[in-house]
């Protein structure tokens, strides 16, 4: 999540760059801007038509980040009440057919739902673990995360995969920290393997509630590959991931290399205003 907004933040300002050279290209648009355009300068500028691409790609991604931020905040407001509306306690019992568990994070606190079909299909310990995953994405505040990637993919095509892979890994993380919690990994795995079948089987009416499709719900058989997540938790425990050095150092040089080369090119580019 931190790397995408780095990447959002760094792709929406060299737009915004090259967008300035436009201004400098431009007489008229120069003079009502002041900018003060030396008669030789130093450097080439862009051609102009690269400049109002530029002007509109920034324009564009300002206008979807905008969209997105709206859906978002209606979305954040809609389960901010669902979570004042129940009770006090974090688990909350709800009479439906579909079964379904899910996590719903607002602003101030979360809740967690389980339909009363969902506990029909499980046995006692595979409803601990269930809740055990769902508590896990509330504490691990994963509907901010989700929220965040959301804004980035916005801003940054080349991040528009990334929202399922953030969702992806979160439901991995939810089954780890539940297992941790139970001690109970096959336990998990069942649960999963029946939660998806009673899915399969049940009838496919409106979902429990109408935050259910809230971007600050997290379910249990959310993010898709329910297959690989049982896979993954009959392996055992998964091994610590280590980068090798060389991709480290590399990424590391060009971070740095993508920084430096961004800070300089502000200098150039915003030295007319000055």
């Amino acid at each position: 999540t931190g790397g995408a907004v780095l990447a959002a933040v760094g792709w929406l300002w060299s737009l915004a760059l090259l967008a300035t050279t436009l201004a400098q290209r431009l007489p008229g648009l120069a003079r009502g801007l002041d900018l003060r355009v030396p008669v030789r300068p130093a450097v080439d500028l862009l051609p102009s038509t690269v400049g109002a691409v530029a002007a509109g790609a920034t324009v564009v991604a300002v206008l979807t980040l905008a969209m997105v931020l709206a859906r978002l905040a209606r979305d954040l407001v809609r389960a901010e009440r669902m979570v004042r509306r129940l009770p006090g306690g974090r688990v909350h019992i709800v009479a439906h057919r579909l079964p379904d568990a899910y996590a719903v994070g607002g602003v101030t606190d979360g809740r967690v739902v389980v339909t009363t079909a969902m506990l029909a299909c499980l046995e006692a310990d595979e409803r601990a673990a269930v809740l055990a995953h769902e508590q896990a994405h509330l504490t691990g505040r994963h509907h901010w995360l989700r929220m965040v990637v959301d804004c980035c993919a916005a801003v940054d095509p080349l991040l528009r995969h990334l929202p399922e892979l953030v969702e992806a890994a979160c439901e991995r993380w939810a089954d780890e920290r539940s297992v941790r919690t139970t001690g109970q990994r096959v336990v998990l795995a069942r649960a999963l393997g029946k939660a998806a079948l009673a899915t399969l089987r049940a009838p496919q009416p409106a979902t429990a509630t109408d935050a259910r499709s809230s971007v600050s719900v997290t379910g249990l058989n959310h993010g898709g590959g329910v297959a690989e997540r049982i896979s993954a938790l009959l392996e055992g425990p998964p091994r610590p991931a280590r980068i090798p050095v060389p991709i480290a150092v590399g990424s590391l040089m060009l971070a740095v290399l993508s920084i430096g080369s961004a800070v300089h090119a502000s200098v150039d580019c915003l030295a007319p205003f000055r």
